[in-house]
């Protein structure tokens, strides 16, 4: 049997007046909003009993009914007398449940000492399981009758079939925080964690890079990024300029003279990021990530690691592939561009030079042996230089971590291919670069009468 009780007094109890038009809608009866005592009102069935006893909890013994009348008259001990004597009341506004009337009676009277006496509870709506002597009733607070920001809740309450006593309540009461999408993102990147623990490794990772090449002091050498040491600023000013080495190649009158060897570490770790362009279609409009694959890359020729490592904890796993793989027509027109073959070599040609410039160009900062010690001294104050070096060893360790999934949606099984996925993941740089010119091409629609891309 399910029913819905409500009593109103002038003085206590106080329904909402959109419940009331409602209770008149729906049952026939009027229910007005003041002057009614509770106990009066008859009891309002909504649905005919299963049970022919017709046993309902009637407003006559509705001990919520009669909580919430002593709680607006501030009448404590009634309050505390609608509970059974080892009652749990969990309210979720505090950290621990309460747990025996006496522990309930105390919290009731501190809730009482804090609020004004105006402060009213309102109900919106009640539903009543008689049968299982369940009660749920959602409210808000209203002070002089009129509504109070933030104060809508819910209260879920069970009681005992014998004497009608509240034997357990819970109360949930709206947010004044509105995380809304904030929240389930949260939620989506921790039940990613938990069904793939693996993804905690990026993420500390990324904790990890993050305090120790912007904030922290003494780790690495040089100032922290709070700190906006004017040398920091035009080292990163002129290595920027120096970018694909083309101002120093063409002898351009504003190209500054940097260090060749932090140079080189400089565009290698760039054509390195650029190299993730490959994977673009791990982003597609069946296949949307926390954050997008393309701002991911951008964001990764400023800023490197602090861009990848939070992609690889919250990106999607690869659904797609075997009977189901990716088409061309799938990607969007970059993703389709940073298909061409020539990324891959393009962008190896660039790393290796990168290298080569950094043992050799610039004869002014002498041999080999000259630029490596002045090139070790640099990296022993310079912030910047120590974090690029950082930044190499995180993308050696991750460059394996999209390989499969790239491959699982051209149609490749993961048994196939085997020395191309071992060089793609484990050969720093090269491997990835060789992997972008040699992996299977998306093709333009799958036969399922072969189970072939055509």
């Amino acid at each position: 049997v399910v029913a819905f009780c409500l009593g109103t007094s002038s003085e206590a109890f106080v329904p909402n007046k959109s419940f009331s038009r409602w209770m008149q809608t729906h049952t026939g009866n009027y229910m007005p909003v003041h002057g009614t005592s509770l106990h009066s009102n008859p009891i309002i069935r909504l649905f005919p009993s299963t049970d022919d006893s017709t046993k309902m909890i009637s407003a006559s013994n509705n001990k919520v009914i009669d909580f919430y009348e002593a709680w607006n008259c501030r009448d404590i001990d009634a309050a505390a007398e609608c509970f059974v004597e080892d009652a749990f009341y969990d309210d979720k506004n505090f950290a621990d449940p309460l747990v025996g009337k006496e522990e309930i009676r105390a919290h009731f009277r501190r809730c009482a000492d804090a609020f004004p006496e105006s402060f009213k509870f309102a109900v919106d709506d009640m539903a009543v399981d008689a049968d299982q002597m369940k009660i749920g009733v959602k409210w808000h607070v209203e002070d002089e009758g009129k509504e109070l920001p933030f104060t809508q809740g819910s209260s879920f309450y069970t009681l005992d079939k014998g004497s009608g006593l509240v034997t357990s309540g819970y109360d949930l009461v709206e947010s004044v925080i509105k995380p809304g999408d904030a929240s389930l993102t949260v939620l989506s990147i921790a039940s990613k964690i938990i069904n793939e623990p693996v993804r905690i490794f990026p993420l500390l990772s990324w904790i990890a890079y993050v305090y120790i090449v912007f904030f922290s002091d003494g780790i690495l050498p040089g100032a922290n990024a709070l700190a906006l040491e004017r040398r920091t600023w035009e080292e990163v000013l002129n290595l920027s300029i120096n970018f694909f080495f083309v101002s120093p190649m063409l002898n351009l009158p504003f190209s500054p003279l940097v260090h060749p060897c932090l140079e080189g570490v400089f565009n290698l770790l760039l054509s390195w990021a650029a190299l993730f362009a490959g994977f673009l279609s791990d982003e597609r409009s069946d296949k949307k990530n926390v954050f997008p694959m393309l701002p991911t890359v951008v964001g990764m020729q400023f800023l490197t690691s602090a861009f990848l490592l939070p992609y690889l904890v919250t990106r999607e796993s690869e659904e797609r592939g075997g009977e189901n793989p990716v088409l061309k027509q799938d990607l969007s027109s970059v993703g389709n561009f940073f298909e061409n073959k020539f990324v891959g070599p393009f962008l190896g040609v660039v790393g290796g030079f990168s290298i080569f410039w950094g043992l050799f160009e610039r004869p002014e900062f002498g041999g080999f042996a000259d630029r490596y010690s002045s090139f070790i001294d640099l990296l022993s104050i310079d912030r910047v230089g120590s974090s690029f070096i950082v930044d190499l060893l995180i993308f050696g360790l991750f460059q394996f971590w999209l390989i499969d999934d790239d491959l699982k949606r051209r149609g490749v099984e993961n048994c196939d291919l085997i020395p191309l996925r071992v060089f793609a993941k484990f050969v720093p740089f090269f491997g990835l670069a060789f992997y972008l010119a040699a992996r299977p091409d998306y093709k333009d629609e799958y036969s399922p009468v072969t189970g072939e891309n055509v």
